[in-house]
């Protein structure tokens, strides 16, 4: 399962590994709904299934003031992804040449990551400072968890990794030479 890993633009099991990220999102919601449901019913999650004794009394400890239900808040970031991932797929199933592209770049690699939505630099050895700094000020940031600095997946992280010579493609491109050109607008009429 991909959940929570690189799924890249140019895998060809995207659509594949994309659907099973949106069915364990779909499961989880699931779980975080009856979840809710026995604790409106019994105002306790102490004789939940799958959760200890303690673990219920963490839940419990946790719910109040504004909160009333142990998941309703997360059940919403689980929809936010899951509609995300619904798009991904959509993108990568009907609209292919809309992908941006990762790179390989000297000393790393620019992979588009569909699962998490970001651009994210794989270094092959920290870089140096001066390399940090520029990074920085393009708008990366450093994400432990991933391994990698990263910014969302949107045409302006493209645009910052253009203005950076250190990650530039091995091929002499720039950066912006290899994604996907904005679709044009119809002109409004006058």
């Amino acid at each position: 399962m991909a959940w929570n890993s690189v799924i890249r633009s140019n895998d060809p099991n995207a659509v594949q590994l994309l659907t099973e990220n949106l069915a364990h999102l779909n499961d989880r919601n699931k779980y975080m709904q009856r979840a809710d449901a026995y604790y409106e019913e019994h105002g306790t999650m102490k004789g939940f299934e799958d959760l200890t004794e303690e673990q219920a009394f963490k839940v419990d400890a946790y719910v109040g003031g504004e909160q009333t239900t142990p998941y309703e808040n997360f059940r919403i970031d689980n929809r936010k992804s899951a509609e995300r991932i619904h798009k991904n797929i959509d993108r990568v199933m009907n609209e292919p040449h809309t992908l941006f592209q990762g790179w390989q770049f000297e000393g790393g690699e620019a992979i588009v990551n569909l699962a998490n939505n970001r651009l994210q630099l794989m270094f092959n050895k920290k870089p140096s400072e001066e390399i940090r700094n520029a990074l920085k000020q393009n708008g990366f940031i450093w994400a432990n968890k991933s391994g990698a600095w990263q910014r969302p997946l949107i045409r302006k992280a493209f645009e910052a990794a253009n203005r950076i010579y250190a990650i530039k493609p091995l091929d002499g491109r720039k950066v912006m030479d290899l994604q996907p050109k904005a679709p044009k607008r119809d002109a409004p009429e006058r």
